[in-house]
């Protein structure tokens, strides 16, 4: 299986997911992540994970080439500066056929800290139909501890 983390930060889930993905890639926009992510991964001999700077709101040229994309606590910020539906279809475009997103986000009505503040979260229904209208259907949603919950779409054929 192959995994595109989309705002990865330091690698808290791209790093464990290269001891069991065939393929990695990791992309933040801030570099000194990005920096701290290929560190760790070469400490780890992590031949398999590679990592970028770039927007996951910008061009990122991927089409196709992965199993899996993975939004994890970050859709939030994109909802919030207006990119999600750029972000939801550069996750749809970078899947084959069948593929899966699997979005990570604070609850709605879960109290401050952990996360954002409660006006910056996305509810449920509402990333549901976003994603929807880029073409990803959801098959699966759990909760994700007392703080998270987690939606699994897969990219319409």
């Amino acid at each position: 299986m192959s995994l595109l983390d989309l705002g990865s930060g330091a690698g808290r889930f791209s790093i464990p997911a290269a001891g069991v993905a065939s393929r990695v890639h990791a992309i933040d926009i801030s570099e000194d992540a990005v920096r701290s992510l290929l560190e760790e991964a070469s400490r780890l001999g992590l031949g398999n994970l590679t990592a970028s700077v770039g927007d996951a709101a910008g061009d990122l040229g991927f089409d196709g080439e992965f199993d899996m994309v993975l939004l994890a606590n970050v859709l939030h910020g994109f909802v919030v500066a207006g990119t999600a539906d750029r972000v939801l279809e550069n996750a749809r475009r970078a899947l084959r056929p069948g593929g899966r997103v699997l979005v990570l986000e604070f609850k709605k009505d879960s109290p401050s800290p952990p996360g954002p503040p409660s006006y910056m979260r996305i509810r449920e229904e509402d990333l549901i139909e976003t994603a929807s209208r880029h073409g990803l259907e959801p098959i699966d949603r759990f909760e994700a501890g007392p703080h998270h919950y987690a939606v699994v779409f897969q990219r319409k054929s």
